[in-house]
C-alpha cells in the first residue's frame, strides 16, 4: 500500500541570491501603480506575486520587463510571476498565503 506523499512547500533561509533577488523585487516599489510585492519558494519555483492597484497595462509591462532581467540575472533560478489587478479596497494578501513581504505600500 502507497501513502499520500505530498512534497511539503519549501522554505528558504536568508541567503546571498535570496537577498539579491528580494533587493531586485524591491525596486518595483518606485512604480506608483504597484501596491506589493510577495514571493514564496514552492518546490524548485520562485514564485513572485505584484499586486497592482489597477489593471494598468504601463505597470503589467514595469512588471514583465523586471521578470526578463531577473530571468537573464538568475538563469539558475525558475521565477514565476503573478500580477494581481487589485479592486479597491483590496489588498494582495487577499489573494495569496503564507508568502514573503517583499514591499508592501502602506495604506
Amino acid at each position: 500500500m502507497f501513502s499520500d506523499y505530498r512534497k511539503p512547500m519549501a522554505t528558504v533561509p536568508a541567503s546571498p541570491i535570496v537577498n539579491e533577488i528580494s533587493s531586485e523585487l524591491a525596486t518595483l516599489q518606485h512604480d506608483k501603480y504597484v501596491q506589493a510585492v510577495y514571493s514564496e519558494w514552492l518546490d524548485d519555483i520562485y514564485v513572485v506575486w505584484v499586486g497592482i492597484c489597477e489593471d494598468n497595462s504601463l505597470a503589467r509591462k514595469v512588471v514583465y520587463h523586471l521578470e526578463d532581467q531577473m530571468s537573464e540575472k538568475f538563469p539558475q533560478v525558475l521565477f514565476d510571476f503573478h500580477v494581481i489587478a487589485l479592486p479597491q479596497g483590496k489588498k494582495t494578501q487577499d489573494y495569496i498565503s503564507n508568502a514573503q513581504v517583499i514591499f508592501q505600500r502602506s495604506a
